[in-house]
């Protein structure tokens, strides 16, 4: 079994459940009102006045820019991560599973990175919002699946 790829799937579960949190600093401070554009936070690309909080560590958690800012990058690198490891996992022999998995799971990342997009430009439209916290859950649902049909399937011969 590829051994890469459960140590993979492992880092995406941690980069997942991480990017979620972040997401609920951005739903708790109501930053998903602030900088409705993308890619860039208004016309810039780092968020202004992102380290104006002192101490300086209290921006991660309670500056609205900083906050959005850094659930958009956790965000991105979950989506290129996810991308990266579906090409790897097509190139390996999976159990069916397992397979369906890693495509279930470009699957759930597009579609989420997507909602969070669109509630964003849109302003934050309840239903958008609603559905962006429950792709969350599906996404970290299959993140899970993923990781468990890799550790507990054979590979499809």
């Amino acid at each position: 079994h590829p051994g890469g790829l459960k140590k993979a799937a492992l880092w995406l579960l941690g980069l997942v459940s991480l990017t979620i949190v972040s997401g609920g600093f951005v739903a708790g401070l109501k930053a998903g009102f602030a900088y409705n554009t993308f890619p860039k936070m208004g016309d810039q690309w780092l968020p202004p006045a992102g380290w104006m909080l002192e101490p300086g560590w209290l921006n991660l958690f309670e500056n609205i820019a900083t906050v959005q800012f850094d659930h958009r990058l956790l965000a991105l690198l979950t989506l290129v991560f996810v991308l990266l490891f579906w090409n790897k996992a097509r190139q390996h022999l999976l159990s069916a599973s397992a397979r369906t998995g890693a495509h279930l799971l470009l699957l759930a990342v597009l579609l989420q990175v997507g909602l969070g997009i669109s509630t964003l430009l849109l302003h934050v439209p309840v239903v958008l919002g609603v559905m962006h916290q429950g792709g969350a859950l599906v996404l970290l649902s299959v993140v899970l699946f993923v990781n468990h049909r890799l550790r507990n399937s054979r590979p499809q011969t």
